[in-house]
Parts: C-alpha cells; structure tokens; sequence
C-alpha cells in the first residue's frame, strides 16, 4: 500500500496560507497590494481587535464583475500574468495569485464588488476554504473585502498571535509604508471605532513625508535625484545628527515596492562611514525606478525580497547618489571626540566615536562582572596614567579644597560638628566634569558621576513604587512629543506603565502625545530622550502580559535620563549628597545598564605605580 497521498486541497491551501499570511498586518498588506493595482486612490480600513475580529478594505478601484468575483478565491486565479515571460516583467504589486485563497482558508470572507459600467454589484462568501455561490448586491463602484475572524480554523496559529495593540504597531507600520510609496493615494484607518490614521492626498513625497513624521524631520530633509539609463533613484535623506539605533527609519522602494535588501543597505551604511557612532543607523526615504525586466520580485512569499541583475551597478549608483548629497552639506565631517569624556576621564589623542555594547539587565541589577573588558584591564589603563593625571588635577583648584581654605578660619571648639562634617568634604574631588575622586581608608575610588546616580535614582524610584510613595509633579506647560504612526501606537500602549512611574501621557493629536505630569524626584527628566529611548529598548512584541518587567525598564531609562551627567559641574554640596546617597543595603557597584560606577584603587596598587614599592 502507497504511502505518500497526495494532499486535500484543503490542506495545501492552508499550507500557502502559512506562508503568506502571519498577522493581521499580512492580509492587509495583500489586500491593500490589490487594491493599488487596481488603480484605487481611496483606501479605507476599518479594524476591531486589531484586525484579529475584523479586518474590512474599501477602495474606489475598477472593481470586479460577477464572473471576476466567482473565481476570486481559487487558487492562482489572478489578472496580472498571462504566461510565464511575464514573470520575469512584472509590473504590479500583487502577481501570484495566492492572497485572496490563502486568506479564504483561514478566515470568514466576503467580497463585495461593481465595475463602473454596471449597475449591480457582486457578492460571494467564503469561510474556512468552503466557497458559496456569487449573488447580486448594490454597491459603489469598487471592491469591499470583509475578513472576519483571522484563523478561527487554525487555533495554533491564532495563539502566536500578539496583543492587539502589538499588532496594531505593526499594521500601522505597513501603512505607513504603502502612504509613502503613494502619496496619491488617501489613506484612511479606523480600529474600534476610533480613526487611528488619515493620509490625505499629498502633493509630493516631500509633503507625504512631513505629513507622518513631523516637521523636524521634513525640514532637516536632503534631496536625492539621480537619473541614469538603467537606474533613477530619487528622494530625501537625513543628516547624520538625525539617526536611529536600528533600520526601522529607513524606507526603500523599489518601483512603489517597499523592499529589504542587504545590497542597498551596505551601500547606505557605507555613504555614511565614519558619520555615525557605532551601532546607529541612518534615516532615509529612497524611491529606485529600475527596468522591471532587471529585477526579480519573485523571491519570498512576502515579495519583501528582491534580486537585481546587476547588484554592483546599483550599489554604486545608490552609495554615490548618498555620498555626493552629504558632501554638499555641513554634516561631512567625521565624527569625533577628543576624550575628555572617555571611560577613564583621561585625556587621550581624539580617535572615532564607537559605541559600546551594554548588557540589559531583566529584574534586579546586574551584578559585578566583566563587560568583554574586566575590572582589573581598566583599572590598569587608569594606573598607567595616574601620575600625569593628578600632576594635572592638583594644578586646578577644586570646590573641595575651596571649602577646605574656608573652614580653617571657623574657630573649632564652636564648630566641632561642622568641621567634621567639611573635612569629609575635603576628601572628594571632582575631575573633567564627570568624575568624583574619592579617598578612603585604603585607598581611593575614582566614581562614574552619572553611573552612580542613575543606580541610586532607580532603587528610589523603585521602592516608592512599590510603597505606593511616588510623589507626582505637575508640568505648568505639557511636554509635546512627535512620533511616527507605529512609535505613537507603542508608546500609548505603554500608557498604564507611564501612568504608575509617574507620568501621566495623553493623545495630543493624530501621532503626538503630550506628557502632563512627571515624578518629583526627576526634576531634570529629558522627556524627549526618554520616550526615544523606550520606544529603542522595548519592541512593540513585548508588551504582552509582561508588566512588571516593562516596568523596570523604564524605571531605568528614567533614572538614566534624570541623573546627572558626564560633563555636567557639580558644587561640594552635589557630591556630597550624592557619596551620601549611597546605601548598605542596595547594590550600586553597576548602574542598571551594567556598567561599573566606582573603580577602587588600594594604597599598595598606588606605591606600586609610583616606584614606592
């Protein structure tokens, strides 16, 4: 007896429903694909449960006749391809075929749709892959397709699905994407009831551009407009100043194509070498028109995957279009820095910025261990240089010894207990702004101000979360903040958790928030830093069931934004507050991000470096 049958269609739809169709986001995307080829410049989508319950596309496109909408549904039945040499021409977005069953086999379906000639439309069902029969129905000229219930068939899959305000991000997202594409295109999202995005019409890329991301990224905007005869590649990039920790701001079109490619990219990241600090990458918004016959979009179920022809043509013609445009402007120079603020505090000959990889610390604190360099490697780097460094510490009078000339003239027997308390003082300095030299009985500690400051406004702000203690400030003027469509879903998911660190967050129009309230203990919280900083620390796929651990990472990008830092002057009275902050029973050796806050130097390592030894 044979052991290998051949699979139920049913199967095998469900099967390429699998790898077309992940999320939401997913079938929108595909409905939306055909809703442009069809020549649409209206698209509205209604939403409930982001797209979970219901997902419903409009559009004022040429619409289907009644025996277009009978074959709708059937696998690879499709308008876009006539043989197989236009495979390897493709001019639309949507060519396989395979979106609107792979959607029917895994959902409750109805398409609604009339040509402008007819008088009727027409309407056919189907649900779980079983298909019913076309009938009339009046509609507007156009196609409306419902998806209710994404994957009630296949509960497996339903269950990876994320919080619905996760997948909202990610619709949002892929919105924004085809908004960009065809700024001709209106652009209308509703979800519960509530319009969550609306993309007029604009004139331009530019003004679609400024439309959705705001007017600090529309102004700081770099023209690109390269025509060659086999590639044109034209639109805006952002100088170097504006960048982000990963790739997300940066948007490739290839023929009204959104694309990712790692050819492109190393071109990109290569225009910008030596711009950047290490691990940030560059915004850009790029639109490349290439002869569809020198390219293949038939890659990946997705079609997010592309293969050129001629992949060195377009990598030099890409880095060379980006590299003449900044050399145009003031933002060319390298970036660099003299070291004034480097690790160490020492001064150093200036070298690139580079970043340094942080370890991310879940609950708690992370404790004492090696960061790739261990302790003893940099108190070494710090030994080799002691001598020159207080040679040059001691030629500046420092705020401490100030008080130390002051207090000698206050007769002791009146003012025993402030003495005592002014001596201590004597023994801190502070060096380059951003380090505090501390002796001790053994010893000395050279203190990261910021480090340490950070680590003991975390614990604060911990236990009076935890004591129900938090003391909230009211701003006289709300904090306004601008945020792309997907940033401003995530960072209002986060509402509740903003709420109970003592920030209270509220919609301020259609992508800006407005903070109204702030923790009294961050009197000097940076409010934009902070919702940046959230927004590049925790993805929208985390915020699912995970509150207290959410929470400790903004408890933590707080205390990192409200502490002092390096560079910043503080007054004898400022270091000893902080030194005295320090308790027993907390850990400060690390800040939260890991890092040390003190390196402890003995007496013994000091005579050794000095030849006392």
């Amino acid at each position: 007896m044979a052991s290998i049958k051949v699979l139920p269609q049913t199967v095998v739809t469900k099967i390429a429903a699998g790898e077309v169709i992940e999320r939401p986001a997913s079938v929108l995307k595909e409905l939306i694909e055909n809703s442009i080829d069809a020549g649409a410049t209206l698209i509205e989508v209604q939403l409930e449960d982001g797209g979970k319950k219901l997902i419903k596309i409009s559009d004022n496109g040429i619409g289907m006749d009644r025996d277009d909408v009978g074959i709708a549904f059937l696998s690879h039945a499709t308008s876009k391809l006539r043989s197989d040499e236009d495979l390897f021409s493709i001019k639309t977005l949507g060519f396989r075929g395979e979106a609107l069953p792979s959607i029917g086999a895994i959902s409750q379906t109805r398409i609604i749709s009339r040509t402008k000639d007819a008088l009727i439309g027409s309407e056919i069902k189907i649900e779980g892959g079983n298909l019913n029969k076309v009938k009339e129905k009046g509609s507007p000229e156009g196609t409306q397709i419902d998806v209710h219930n994404l994957f009630y068939n296949t509960p497996v899959r339903r269950k990876f699905l994320k919080s619905t305000q996760t997948e909202m991000a990610h619709i949002s997202e892929m919105v924004t994407r085809f908004a960009l594409a065809y700024p001709n295109i209106h652009f209308n999202v509703t979800h519960n009831g509530k319009k969550t995005l609306n993309f007029p019409t604009a004139k331009d890329f530019k003004e679609r551009i400024t439309t959705i991301f705001g007017n600090e990224i529309g102004k700081n905007l770099i023209t690109i407009n390269l025509k060659e005869p086999d590639i044109a590649i034209y639109g805006y990039i952002l100088p170097p100043t504006h960048n982000r920790p990963n790739t997300k701001m940066q948007f490739i079109f290839l023929n009204g194509r959104y694309i990712r490619d790692n050819i492109i990219s190393h071109a990109i990241n290569s225009a910008y070498q030596n711009l950047l600090m290490s691990r940030r990458s560059p915004i850009v918004f790029l639109n490349l028109q290439i002869n569809s016959s020198d390219v293949d979009v038939n890659v990946h179920p997705t079609k997010i995957e592309v293969r050129f022809k001629n992949t060195g043509l377009i990598h030099d013609q890409l880095y060379s279009a980006i590299h003449s445009a900044l050399m145009q402007t003031e933002f060319h120079s390298p970036l660099q820095f003299t070291g004034r603020h480097n690790y160490t505090g020492i001064e150093t000959s200036p070298v690139t910025v580079t970043g340094r990889s942080v370890p991310d610390g879940n609950a708690g604190i992370p404790q004492k261990q090696g960061e790739g360099v261990s302790l003893n490697e940099k108190k070494e780097t710090v030994m080799k240089s002691m001598s020159d460094f207080f040679s040059r510490s001691l030629d500046k009078e420092a705020p401490c010894r100030k008080d130390e000339h002051k207090q000698t003239h206050l007769p002791s027997s009146e003012n025993e207990g402030l003495f005592k308390r002014e001596s201590r003082l004597t023994s801190c300095i502070q060096v380059h702004n951003s380090y505090i030299v501390e002796e001790t009985a053994d010893g000395l500690n050279i203190i990261d101000q910021h480090a340490l400051h950070e680590i003991i406004l975390y614990h604060e702000i911990w236990e009076r979360i935890k004591s129900s203690k938090l003391a909230i400030q009211k701003l006289l003027i709300p904090e306004l903040i601008e945020l792309t469509p997907r940033d401003f879903v995530t960072i209002m998911s986060l509402r509740n958790e903003f709420c109970t660190l003592g920030l209270e967050i509220e919609e301020f129009g259609k992508s800006t928030t407005a903070i109204r309230t702030h923790p009294q203990i961050l009197k000097n919280l940076d409010f934009h830093g902070l919702i940046q900083s959230v927004l590049e620390e925790i993805d929208s796929d985390e915020i699912k069931g995970e509150t207290d651990n959410i929470l400790r990472k903004i408890a933590k990008i707080m205390a990192c934004k409200g502490a002092v830092k390096a560079g910043q002057r503080l007054t004898s009275q400022e270091i000893q507050s902080l030194l005295e902050r320090r308790k027993n029973d907390i850990v400060t050796d690390f800040c939260p991000h890991g890092r040390p806050t003190t390196l402890e130097f003995k007496m013994s390592e000091l005579e050794k470096q000095f030849k006392r030894t």
